[in-house]
């Protein structure tokens, strides 16, 4: 795909179809004069509180690319903030001090989706689309030659397209894997199942997700086994692709069994906030909330099975986590992969009554004495892809990426 298109007809067609989200022009401010001397990391937005999962590979990520070229980050954040003055400056602080905190001895500048047009940007700035919405508005920028094409990584977690239905942002973020950027694939679960939508992905450029290993570990070490078995759900109502509705069918399903046997069981869920859930039989499924990272692990330590769905490729941490520590954890198949990924991650079809067998028969093997293995497991080196650090070498070397002459 070209950097600059010359139809000026079929620019301001393809302009209009992504004007109903105006994040789609977001980028078109951008003017690049002299040499590049940053890395751009592109979010919607940055939450210090949620700097976890896919946000904390992002960062991660750009902290590799920035160590490898010998360039500065910038964080760009593509929603106006909508605060001015000391309030803008406060909200300016308190992202930079968190990402201080999290990455020391990086140098880092933040920028806001209306303040773009006022910062000076290189040619041979490197660019990092995180999501589809990022992607497709550095497509759009590239193409009336506001970015370089050839100077952006994009940062693929899932299959985002299949986060849609119908709409107009399916097609959208379809096309953003053929934009002409350099792809950096987080799983080779995600690789394969880009493959099968016919989107070519160098292996050397997959990598396989960073797990918090230390605190992983403290959780096994923490783990006990309560009098009564505890099921944890991974409940997001508002986002479609955890699948809310299935998760919950199954977990009636599931409390109607155990009331069959007399069992006492604890249901709990986190994610989102919002009321508990009455599920069968005098069972209630407890709603945490939204758990800050420390609240996240000492939960987890608790759980014996947990429910988590994903109707999309995405590596999600959550089961990682819990199969790491010591737990089983429960969840749908996608791309025929999932009883492959770690051996306390167990996968059935995508239906409540297939679940809450699955999920019924791991509480019996979670209280068994056959819990083989048990404490902390690993992901087996390679299951998932190299090192981040490896994929981000490789993809930096065949997009001709040099490092900075910074010093």
């Amino acid at each position: 795909m070209p950097a600059v298109r010359d139809d000026e007809g079929e620019l301001a067609e393809e302009f209009t179809l992504a004007s109903s989200n105006p994040l789609a022009r977001s980028l078109l401010t951008v003017r690049a004069l002299g040499s590049g001397t940053h890395v751009n990391v592109t979010l919607l937005d940055f939450n210090p509180a949620a700097m976890f999962a896919g946000v904390k590979t992002a960062l991660e990520t750009a902290v590799l690319i920035g160590e490898v070229t010998r360039r500065p980050i910038r964080l760009i954040l593509l929603r106006t903030t909508g605060v001015i003055g000391d309030d803008r400056t406060q909200f300016i602080e308190e992202r930079r001090t968190a990402l201080e905190s999290a990455f020391p001895d990086v140098e880092w500048s933040i920028v806001c989706g209306d303040e773009l047009a006022s910062i000076p940007f290189g040619v041979d700035d490197i660019w990092i689309a995180t999501h589809w919405m990022t992607a497709h508005a550095l497509d759009l920028a590239a193409r009336v030659g506001a970015i370089n094409l050839y100077r952006v990584i994009y940062l693929v977690q899932d299959y985002e397209p299949d986060h849609f239905a119908g709409d107009s942002d399916r097609p959208a973020a379809e096309s953003t894997y053929r934009a002409g950027f350099t792809l950096l694939v987080n799983s080779r679960q995600v690789a394969a199942f880009l493959g099968g939508h016919n989107v070519d992905v160098n292996e050397e450029h997959v990598f396989a997700p960073l797990f918090d290993s230390r605190q992983l570990r403290t959780v096994a070490s923490r783990r006990s086994t309560p009098t009564v078995p505890l099921i944890f759900f991974y409940g997001r109502p508002s986002t479609p692709r955890n699948m809310f509705a299935l998760g919950v069918e199954t977990l009636r399903l599931a409390s109607s069994e155990f009331a069959r046997r007399g069992s006492e069981v604890e249901f709990v869920m986190a994610g989102e906030g919002g009321p508990d859930i009455e599920l069968a039989d005098g069972f209630t499924l407890r709603n945490l909330g939204v758990l800050e990272r420390t609240t996240y692990f000492d939960e987890i330590a608790r759980v014996d099975v947990g429910l988590t769905l994903q109707a999309t490729p995405h590596p999600s941490h959550l089961p990682f986590d819990l199969a790491i520590s010591g737990a089983f954890a429960v969840t749908n198949e996608v791309d025929g992969s999932r009883n492959e990924m770690h051996p306390r991650i167990v996968a059935t079809s995508s239906t409540p009554e297939a679940l809450s067998s699955l999920l019924v028969a791991m509480v019996d093997r979670a209280r068994s004495d056959v819990r083989v293995p048990i404490g902390y497991l690993p992901v087996r080196d390679g299951q998932l892809g190299s090192s981040l650090r490896d994929a981000v070498i490789a993809t930096i070397r065949d997009a001709g990426m040099a490092p900075s002459s910074r010093n």
